[in-house]
């Protein structure tokens, strides 16, 4: 028999302390994930203490920029593309192959796949009127930058609101057994004393009439006991009542991302520090680039000491002035021969910068440089960039759009209509795309093969083909078609229509028709 898990005792716990006792234990991870936002957007995890008013590491190169830009555009539009929904909901498998084998079962199983595409379709609805697309661009970018971010699915109660909340690394912090599974999450958020209620300002002996009160932090923990998420809050060390709350794995809102999973590790690793010595690298010699170009580029002249040469009347000469001395021997300009040595740093510079595309995905790097290269090869390179991030695609299928597919459907409140369907995300999700390839190349063979042309009439079935074509489009099944009962009607109708003008035509033959003698 299992134990109810107590929370109140949980609540006991001082969850600052708590925080901040997760939070020094990771404190290698914030030092290298701020070290590589440096190199790249250093907005996505700014330095210890840093505030809006203070100024950011502007890097020398933004190479590392533009590559995290369109590799976290490429992953979002991969997670949750604009045109398509990101999962597909699967009728039970034991369930539909007991349906298969009673009569009437297929009817049954193609009202089923009507049903999930338009639960489908309502989910794709929701995720575009709750702007989810624009925070995910974020938490990819964390992603990638320091390996970690975690997102919350919330429901937006402002126009201005989106449908996941983001936090950054140094917000929150969370607990792993040694196989990955979550544990533990507190986050932390400042707030401002004016927006708090009154009880919670007498706890913390604050006064709102002090138009100086500086943010109080608010902390949020949830922990797994027996199966069940519990979670609670607090005001600096004071909890709050009520805020108290229970879910279950699959209402749990917190998805606490990463991009690789190590037996034993709380976090993750990002793709920019797998790969920070060429961001080091590039930076260095980018400001080496930058700054040699600077002093190179400086013109400035010598003198020959005891020339002639008059120093305030070779300035105030103005075009065309005649100036008396020998410029060819009194007069030098300042050289820096580093041709040789620039041109091999800027060599260094396009190698690492051809390294860094190849591994964000970048189509530039995918090209081969000539006057003949062809879209196959672009495309076979950019397929072969695509399976080398495969890794990554199938984690976050599992622990980004799977859990996102079970939160928008509880949200929706969905009435399956007793039908018992399984969301699936990832590869798997792609295949009503895959299903309409197949059909097409179905109907292609059909039609390629002679022997099947005269005969194919008597054994093709039309509807059941049209339907499959419809639910693969994710498209409504009887909009564009006619039902059968329509078609039974039409053709009574036109049926009654050619009795009834057959009957009108031997009228007017028999009246035309003269008598008989």
């Amino acid at each position: 028999m299992a134990i109810e898990f107590d929370i109140k005792k949980l609540m006991e716990e001082p969850i600052k302390d708590r925080f901040s006792t997760l939070d020094n234990a990771r404190t290698d991870v914030l030092t290298t994930a701020r070290d590589c936002a440096k190199l790249t957007l250093p907005y996505v995890l700014p330095p210890d203490g840093h505030k809006e008013t203070d100024k950011l590491n502007n890097p020398y190169q933004n190479v590392g920029a533009r590559l995290v830009n369109g590799l976290a555009s490429k992953i979002t539009f991969t997670m949750l593309p604009p045109n398509n929904p990101f999962f597909r909901m699967f009728l039970d498998a034991t369930i539909k192959d007991n349906l298969k084998q009673q009569s009437g079962g297929g009817d049954v199983i193609n009202k089923a796949e009507q049903l999930a595409v338009t639960i489908e379709n309502d989910a794709q609805k929701l995720i575009a009127e709750q702007a989810m697309i624009v925070p995910t661009v974020e938490i990819m970018k964390s992603l990638i930058i320091t390996g970690n971010s975690l997102a919350v699915k919330i429901k937006p109660t402002t126009p201005i609101e989106k449908g996941i909340k983001v936090y950054r690394l140094d917000s929150y912090v969370v607990q792993r057994d040694f196989r990955g599974n979550l544990l533990e999450v507190i986050t932390k958020e400042s707030v401002s004393p004016y927006a708090l209620p009154d009880d919670i300002l007498e706890q913390l002996d604050l006064d709102i009439q002090d138009g100086d009160l500086k943010d109080v932090s608010i902390y949020t923990r949830a922990v797994l006991r027996g199966g069940k998420w519990y979670e609670y809050q607090a005001v600096e060390d004071v909890v709050i009542e009520g805020s108290d709350a229970i879910y279950t794995p699959e209402t749990f809102p917190y998805m606490a991302l990463r991009t690789t999973a190590v037996n034993g590790d709380n976090y993750g690793l990002g793709l920019v520090t797998q790969h920070l010595g060429d961001f080091i690298s590039l930076e260095a010699v980018t400001q080496l680039l930058f700054e040699a170009s600077a002093v190179a580029g400086r013109v400035i002249f010598g003198k020959k000491p005891g020339s002639v040469l008059d120093i305030g009347e070779l300035n105030g000469a103005d075009n065309g002035d005649v100036v008396e001395g020998d410029f060819d021997h009194d007069l030098t300009v300042m050289r820096v021969d580093k041709q040789a040595d620039l041109s091999q740093a800027a060599e260094l510079k396009k190698d690492i910068e051809r390294r860094l595309e190849q591994v964000f995905l970048s189509a530039s790097s995918a090209v081969r440089h000539s006057e003949r290269t062809t879209l196959g090869e672009i495309r076979y390179l950019a397929n072969d960039l695509e399976i080398s991030q495969g890794g990554l695609y199938s984690l976050l299928s599992q622990e980004f759009q799977a859990p996102l597919a079970r939160l928008v459907l509880n949200e929706m409140d969905v009435d399956m209509q007793g039908y018992e369907f399984v969301p699936v995300t990832g590869v798997e999700a792609l295949g009503r795309n895959n299903d309409l390839n197949k059909l097409r190349q179905f109907s292609s063979i059909l039609q390629e093969t002679p022997v099947l042309q005269q005969t194919i009439g008597e054994y093709f079935n039309v509807q059941n083909y049209i339907e499959d074509v419809t639910t693969a489009s994710n498209l409504p099944q009887g909009r564009y078609i006619k039902s059968q009962e329509q078609i039974q009607q039409e053709q009574q109708a036109q049926a009654e229509q050619q009795l009834s003008m057959q009957g009108a035509s031997n009228a007017v033959n028999a009246a035309t028709q003269p008598p008989k003698q």
